[in-house]
């Protein structure tokens, strides 16, 4: 039995544009493996090839939430700013907008 909070949840999302095609699956296993007690779920929303620049665009949504405490902007970006550093890491792997 795993308690449902009542408290208040945040989310937010990441787009990741591929080039390399075999770095897909690194960045899958380490989101989809990416563990914080205080990141619920995260799961790809959005899955699209483009043909024409021979890319990969993936989105992935991270939902937040305490069973203790409302969270905080800070804990929310600090998690989100460790996944950015290390997927940042991945080669052919980039996130459009925020460099």
């Amino acid at each position: 039995y795993r308690p449902i909070s009542e408290l208040p949840y945040s989310q937010r999302d990441l787009s990741f544009s591929i080039k390399n095609f075999s770095s897909r699956q690194n960045l899958e296993k380490y989101i989809l493996g990416y563990k914080n007690e205080l990141l619920k779920e995260k799961f790809i929303f959005d899955y699209f090839y483009n043909e024409n620049s021979s890319e990969i665009k993936i989105g992935f949504r991270f939902i937040f939430q305490s069973l203790n405490s409302t969270i905080t902007e800070t804990q929310v970006n600090n998690i989100m700013n460790d996944i950015i550093k290390n997927t940042d890491k991945i080669k052919g792997v980039t996130i459009p907008g925020l460099n």
